[in-house]
């Protein structure tokens, strides 16, 4: 009996963790970087949801966690790379994954990308860039990018207005491409 006690505190804790983070630790995955976007389906989508959560009323919804990760390597080099978060996204109701919603959280992984794109373009074309001026330009295409996803979601009503959800789409695709030049996530900083 003894042996159990301590392994309930430690599952009630390792719980209260998972919860308060909403990372999923019992079915962890590392952070996939967007260079790998393609590989991803909903069976990466392992976080936790909150139960009873809905959007406007409505369960049938996943949601999509990305990150930008900036380092500084040898040479005057910095990485800047977006990842997904497999422990930390999740689809609300679980007999909804379809291609359409799949397609709507990648493009929000793709919105991500860009920002890092134009991130990495301004930071490359910057005379003397240091620590602060990269803390600055973070700040900025953080704010961007979140600006950007919420319109998204609002003009394409997380996907239920095809119409828009096309149109962003298209948008993206060619603001990608037009940033190929800094697909990499390494760049040489100017000095």
């Amino acid at each position: 009996m003894k042996w159990n006690i301590p392994i309930s505190i430690i599952a009630i804790a390792m719980l209260a963790f998972t919860a308060r983070y909403e990372v999923n630790y019992f079915d962890y995955a590392s952070p996939i970087p967007y260079s790998k976007w393609q590989t991803i389906s909903f069976a990466d989508f392992k976080g936790l949801d909150k139960p009873g959560e809905t959007l406007n009323g409505v369960s049938e919804f996943a949601f999509i966690k990305m990150d930008r990760i900036i380092t500084f390597l040898p040479e005057n080099k910095v990485a800047i790379t977006t990842y997904f978060y497999p422990s930390r996204s999740y689809v609300f109701n679980q007999n909804i994954r379809n291609n359409d919603l799949l397609r709507h959280e990648l493009y929000h992984f793709h919105i991500a990308e860009y920002c890092s794109r134009l991130f990495r373009k301004e930071l490359s074309e910057t005379d003397n860039a240091d620590a602060s001026v990269v803390d600055q330009l973070k700040i900025k295409y953080t704010e961007l990018e979140k600006s950007m996803q919420i319109e998204y979601d609002e003009e394409s009503y997380h996907s239920y207005v095809l119409s828009e959800q096309k149109k962003w789409e298209t948008t993206i695709d060619k603001d990608l491409a037009s940033l190929a030049n800094f697909s990499d996530p390494v760049i040489s900083l100017k000095k």
